[in-house]
């Protein structure tokens, strides 16, 4: 398997139209396939003060959007789900052999992907659908990843947000069923997601002598 970082650039897209605008950075964690040619996207949009404000306004205006639910932090960033009516990087990502790990918007309307690939004909045949589909695609990295370090990657992420959304607050802000709703996945997928993450860091703070 191999980690591939590229710049995606799709015509007529919210992202493209919003991130041109606005030089906050929303980062994608999740994106889904919604109806026929549709998204739905698990978004954290960085801070950026009355911009964010503004940028979300024109979020829920835009054509493209069917709906739009978030979430803000304390210290000024927000998570969220983005549904639209029409995503061609959703939809031809999904039937690829490519995953999506993350992805985050730049103010140059470029979107940099961080994916990984079972195959260099998987990734090929992906990047060739995004071409014809109207898409830019520049690749800047490819490297071998191991199966271990991609899950870890992934808990790592789930585990930071929970923390960030109060899951771990006494008490609770949020459940785990309330969580699971934002990540689009059962309650007992990610009760074994935020175990598994658990573990690994308590693991690692015994193992460097903090107590």
């Amino acid at each position: 398997m191999k980690e591939i970082i590229l710049l995606l650039k799709v015509p007529d897209n919210w992202v493209k139209d919003i991130a041109e605008k606005y030089p906050v950075p929303i980062k994608f964690l999740e994106c889904k396939p919604f109806g026929q040619a549709g998204g739905r996207s698990l978004i954290e949009i960085d801070k950026g003060g009355e911009q964010v404000e503004k940028m979300i306004e024109e979020m829920k205006s835009h054509p493209d959007i069917c709906k739009i639910d978030l979430f803000p932090y304390k210290d000024g960033r927000v998570l969220g789900t983005v549904t639209t009516s029409r995503c061609v990087a959703c939809q031809l990502l999904t039937g690829s052999d490519c995953f999506l790990v993350s992805a985050t918007s730049r103010s140059d309307g470029w979107v940099e992907w961080d994916l990984i690939s079972s195959t260099e004909d998987a990734l090929s045949s992906l990047v060739g659908n995004l071409e014809e589909s109207g898409c830019s695609v520049q690749i800047l990295k490819k490297a071998r990843l191991s199966k271990k370090s991609l899950l870890t990657k992934r808990q790592e992420e789930i585990v930071r947000i929970a923390f960030e959304m109060g899951y771990y607050d006494h008490p609770r802000k949020r459940t785990l069923r309330n969580l699971s709703k934002v990540f689009g996945i059962s309650p007992s997928t990610l009760s074994e997601i935020l175990q598994r993450g658990e573990r690994k860091i308590v693991r690692q703070y015994l193992e460097k002598g903090m107590i």
